[in-house]
């Protein structure tokens, strides 16, 4: 099996406030790989039509008085959230050896018109739990879910920036042992695969291991329990790589399971499945 094509990594920027290690990832995995790196600011389009209800009043908390809503106001506050989220993206892309861009787009829907074959859609977690509940981080996921066919999760906080890749595979030439050497040999790290015990690696992951010079470490799975992948402080992995397929929870509770580790979810039709075995290393949310 030929290296997976990835082309760009598109890094979904709803607005707020940017998380900046969040964003180093993106790019640092994207210089390694090689392509290209795509921010891609989310307004909110609904404060703007509010304009069209004249009865439309907003509380401004520093004089506590209700008053009829700003649209000019909020029409500048957007454009000054687009800027430091332009400024902030362009810090993280200096200097890096690949193409870059950015884009505003007017809401999270339009992300789904964006996105093309080959793109990972980075989605980071919002620096405060309350962002979780808003209308555009929520568009994001599933604009996410429903078009990408490759989304890179990354936790609020980074549990560490070095360490092996893990792809928790659920066959002997899972796409996502593939992905993992690919990204392996690109990082010059390791590759732990977890997989059902007794479940021997297919000929063509050692022989692209060997060719790639990745060292691989086989982990065997639990197949009673779903959370076994995720223990990270066994490991120490930088980035894990799962198939679509195997994700069990709500896209919702994704950030659940992180426990700090970026997860790079995958699509999974490349494998057979004939190749399946019972059991396998899913993923299943948790509480941390």
């Amino acid at each position: 099996m030929s290296p997976r094509p990835f082309k760009r990594m598109v890094v979904g920027l709803p607005q707020g406030t940017t998380n900046q290690a969040a964003v180093q990832v993106a790019a640092d995995l994207a210089e390694r790989l090689q392509i290209e790196l795509l921010g891609a600011f989310i307004g909110d389009a609904t404060l703007l039509a509010l304009a069209g209800f004249p009865a439309m009043r907003e509380l401004r908390v520093l004089d506590q008085q209700w008053q009829p809503f700003d649209v000019e106001r909020a029409a500048r506050e957007l454009e000054s959230a687009a800027a430091v989220a332009r400024r902030r993206f362009e810090e993280s892309a200096r200097l890096r050896g690949i193409k870059t861009a950015f884009d505003v787009l007017h809401d999270a829907e339009a992300i789904m018109s964006l996105i093309e074959a080959g793109d990972i859609l980075t989605v980071i977690e919002p620096s405060h739990p309350g962002e979780t509940m808003t209308r555009q981080f929520a568009a994001l996921l599933d604009a996410a879910f429903a078009t990408a066919g490759s989304i890179l999760a990354v936790p609020r906080r980074i549990a560490r920036h070095h360490g092996p890749i893990m792809a928790l595979a659920s066959a002997p030439s899972d796409p996502s042992i593939h992905t993992g050497l690919e990204i392996a040999a690109a990082l010059k790290e390791r590759l732990i695969v977890v997989i059902t015990p007794g479940v021997n690696l297919a000929p063509d992951v050692i022989a692209e291991a060997k060719k790639l010079g990745v060292a691989i470490e086989e982990l065997a799975a639990n197949p009673d329990d779903a959370n076994a992948p995720l223990i990270a402080s066994l490991s120490n992995e930088r980035l894990r790589i799962v198939t679509r397929a195997q994700l069990r929870s709500d896209p919702f509770q994704l950030f659940a399971i992180l426990h700090g580790v970026p997860l790079l979810l995958i699509d999974s039709q490349e494998t057979s499945p004939a190749e399946a075995p019972a059991g396998g290393a899913g993923l299943k949310a948790s509480s941390a």
